[in-house]
């Protein structure tokens, strides 16, 4: 029997946004000399410079340099259609730094013919930092999500986390990891996928449960953070699966107060009819309160290894087919079950071939809110 009342990896946390967001950082940067290291998506999204923008214009002391990592996606993507928004973007970013930034280019296929190609962008994202020698000048690492895809940052926050774990044990001091995001609703749904791969992927590091062989007879228990417009990377994620017990998460409360039931309205038939999930499993989440998602999920999952104790326990399978904020809960989960409780769970994803953004971008209000989240700090125990 394991219990939940073990301490939680992320419990006090700390999460600001808004006008708490510019009063932190504010009084963070400007009392000490602070070395940073901001890291960033280029993409077409038009949030891809806000975050970059409210830390820089700040005149502290230390070093400021930004990574910018690119992704290839090859020729023929979708989201080749949006190359003038990605070079303004390039163009309002050279505006704001002072130094060069330092390129990551990400392929995200393999180099086969297509027939044979394998999306790799994961691992690529995973392989940009090895050991801490490349950190350990800066003070504090700011990983910035805004134009970010899932595939990305989910290995890019992993490999930073722990290879800042790994170095917290051998030496007093580390850098600071926080996490960043520039979060807007509106946006968000209009910012549609085009083509879904055929494949689920797995996060690296988190993909040695499901199937193997040894476990075959324990009962697959999947949580399902919910979005807008994801039925086809549902329905792929459950064929792949097939899970025993089901557990969706939903937004609530949310920007939109009405998007938990809209989003049961538009999977009724999937999740009751074709899934028969019960009323009782859902479980609802604070959209844009990732720790909570993170808790919510670590005691779901410590409760079905408990209730299925006699069936050699579950399989946890979590997919988050959601908005950014939320999508985070459900990796700091992955990431404490498994490195800090010795519980494996399996990170599922389905990736989109491009994107699109259904209407013109200056027709859409800025309507972002910033938040930053602390992963790892200074009065960081773990």
């Amino acid at each position: 029997m394991i219990s939940f009342e073990e301490p939680l990896r992320w419990d006090p946390y700390f999460i600001r946004c808004g006008k708490e967001f510019e009063t932190f950082w504010n009084s963070y940067l400007l009392k000490k000399n602070t070395n940073i290291l901001y890291i960033l998506g280029g993409g077409f999204d038009p949030r891809m410079c806000i975050g970059i923008y409210s830390i820089f214009q700040i005149k502290g002391s230390g070093i400021r340099d930004c990574m910018l990592i690119c992704y290839d996606e090859g020729s023929s993507s979708p989201s080749k259609e949006h190359f003038m928004s990605l070079d303004i973007n390039k163009a309002k970013l050279k505006l704001l730094i002072e130094r060069e930034p330092i390129i990551r280019k990400i392929q995200m296929w393999s180099s086969e013919s297509d027939a044979n190609r394998r999306r790799v962008g994961s691992q690529k994202a995973a392989d940009i930092f090895k050991q801490i020698s490349e950190l350990e000048k800066y003070d504090d690492i700011i990983i910035d999500i805004s134009s970010m895809p899932k595939g990305v940052y989910f290995p890019l926050i992993i490999k930073v986390l722990s290879i800042l774990d790994r170095s917290h044990k051998e030496q007093n001091k580390t850098p600071n990891l926080h996490v960043i995001v520039s979060e807007d609703a509106e946006l968000d749904s209009r910012i549609r996928e085009i083509g879904l791969d055929e494949n689920v992927n797995y996060i690296p590091g988190f993909s040695e449960e499901l199937n193997s062989e040894a476990t075959s007879e324990v009962p697959k228990v999947w949580f399902p953070i919910l979005g807008e417009g994801k039925l086809g990377q549902l329905k792929r994620i459950y064929d792949h699966i097939l899970p025993d017990e089901i557990c969706p998460i939903l937004p609530s409360p949310s920007s939109n107060p009405r998007i938990g039931d809209k989003l049961l309205i538009d999977y009724r038939r999937l999740i009751f009819d074709e899934w028969r999930v019960d009323t009782k499993n859902i479980i609802y989440s604070n959209e844009k309160n990732p720790f909570e998602t993170y808790r919510q999920l670590i005691q779901a999952i410590y409760h079905y290894r408990n209730a299925l104790s006699p069936l050699s326990g579950c399989k946890p399978v979590i997919s988050a087919v959601s908005s950014k904020l939320i999508s985070l809960g459900a990796l700091l989960a992955a990431y404490d079950l498994k490195l800090n409780k010795g519980i494996n769970v399996d990170l599922v994803n389905i990736e989109a071939q491009g994107y699109e953004i259904i209407k013109p971008e200056e027709d859409i209000p800025d309507n972002s809110q910033l938040f930053t989240l602390l992963l790892k700090g200074e009065d960081d125990d773990s």
